[in-house]
């Protein structure tokens, strides 16, 4: 397990914050990549002359590699010191990036987002646990904030920067753009991350090590398929049950073994159960707006990609002032007073967007967004914050691995839960509207689906309002 060389009496700002702008910069080139690769799948299929469904295995082979590989993260970050665990996967990020690049052939590139995948899974919860491992207490809020930059940029960001790659250079651009963040992240680790003393080399869990990536893979996959296949389908209700089979064997043999790869009893903690519940939830929202949002500036109002991109980027703006004043308001009230505003202005957002209709005009639109992105900024790293802060901090690099392979579920979910009920209401639309009044009636579908989220936020907001401000450690 791991301690910092610096106790919190020798906190000192300009030491500490290079080294979380040096993290935030390795996650945004993970992160970014995801978002990027979204809006190329029509060209990289036009490009290799194969089918939609083959092209998506360049996002499916990296989900489920990153997937697999974050339960091993903490153990490499205990083993090889945090420092290390993410300078190497940065570089070895950056290099299949350039082979990407290079790819001849679908299978390749498929090959190589997969390698890059076990890369950027241990850039993320590694990252995550080092700032928080180097930040005293009362200043997590504010400076953790910054780490939930790439977070609400990445979605943003990424579509734009993609599509405008795509239209003035080509296809190879979008992972050639890589190399210079890499190198530039690279150069920040080896300038401004400091060495965390390694207490116990803990042995590694192989049964864990086992169970964890072949259950997460299975579940994924088989949510993957529930998009396309009825659940009565082997690849699909199969998979999910052999997931979930593996999942409970995992979570049985850590509860048990010495050294786990995940802390799992951290979920004991009811604090921590309820902070991680408000996680999800909000996750869903967060990865639902960034799916309907600009589906419905396409669909319905008739933007292109790149004007739904640039109509959703103040967002991005919008969150980080909201982070900023999140921020500051866990250090000195604790997380309730930046969780609740904050997921309540999500949830009035979210409610404006449910009655939009064929009246509702851009700057309403906006405005709508803007105040989405505040709320997301304020609730939504304050919370994780708190929930590293509720966990032991001897075990906070078993914990973040835990954070974001759960996370990795909840999106998949929340991606099937959305685009679901999304289907079925365009279809009744379809199928109670006439060519006249279509527009308007495809309106109102994205109306009614929007209804989902704000129900859940209402839920998130009534268990946010029980956290409590954790004790000085």
């Amino acid at each position: 397990m791991v301690t910092s060389n610096k106790g919190e009496q020798s906190f000192s700002l300009l030491k500490v914050l290079p080294a979380v702008f040096t993290v935030s910069v390795g996650m945004l080139l993970t992160m970014m990549d995801t978002t990027i690769m979204n809006v190329a799948m029509p060209t990289l299929q036009h490009y290799f002359g194969t089918s939609l469904t083959t092209i998506q295995w360049t996002i499916t082979a990296y989900t489920l590699a990153l997937a697999a590989v974050t339960p091993l993260s903490g153990w490499l970050s205990d083993r090889l010191t945090s420092k290390w665990a993410f300078g190497c996967a940065i570089v070895v990020f950056t290099i299949f990036s350039l082979a990407c690049s290079l790819s001849t052939s679908v299978g390749m590139l498929i090959t190589f987002r997969a390698l890059q995948g076990l890369a950027g899974g241990i850039v993320g919860p590694v990252g995550m646990a080092l700032s928080w491992q180097l930040i005293p207490q009362d200043k997590r809020g504010s400076l953790m904030g910054i780490l939930g930059l790439p977070l609400v940029i990445a979605p943003i960001a990424g579509p734009i920067l993609s599509g405008w790659l795509l239209q003035h250079a080509s296809w190879h651009a979008i992972f050639l753009i890589n190399l210079p963040v890499g190198i530039l992240a690279l150069i920040l680790v080896v300038l401004f991350i400091p060495k965390i003393k390694t207490e116990q080399k803990d042995r590694l869990d192989w049964v864990g090590l086992l169970l964890a990536p072949a259950g997460f893979l299975n579940l994924l996959y088989g949510i993957h398929e529930l998009g396309n296949h009825a659940i009565t389908k082997l690849t699909t209700g199969g998979l999910i049950a052999l997931g979930l089979v593996l999942l409970t064997l995992f979570v049985i043999n850590e509860l048990h073994v010495k050294n786990p790869l995940m802390a799992i009893h951290a979920f004991k903690s009811f604090r921590f159960s309820r902070g991680m519940l408000v996680s999800w939830l909000n996750q869903i929202i967060l990865f639902g707006a960034t799916l309907l949002v600009p589906l419905f500036l396409q669909t319905a109002k008739g933007f292109t990609a790149l004007h739904a991109g640039e109509m959703i980027a103040p967002q991005a703006l919008a969150s980080f002032v909201g982070m900023i004043i999140g921020g500051r308001l866990f250090d000195k009230f604790g997380v309730r007073a930046a969780a609740v505003p904050g997921i309540t202005m999500m949830g009035i957002a979210v409610y404006l967007l449910s009655q939009i209709t064929s009246a509702t005009t851009t700057t309403n639109l906006i405005f709508m967004i803007i105040l989405l992105g505040v709320g997301q900024g304020m609730s939504m790293m304050q919370i994780s914050t708190y929930n590293l802060s509720v966990a032991p901090k001897t075990i906070v690099t078993r914990v973040t691995p835990m954070v974001n392979a759960t996370q990795q579920i909840v999106n998949s979910l929340s991606v099937v839960l959305l685009t679901n009920v999304l289907s079925r209401n365009m279809k009744y639309a379809m199928n109670h509207s006439t060519l006249l009044n279509l527009k308007d009636h495809i309106i109102v579908a994205y109306g009614h689906t929007f209804l989902v989220p704000l129900g859940i936020l209402v839920v998130s907001l009534l268990i946010a309002l029980t956290l409590s401000k954790p004790k000085s450690k």
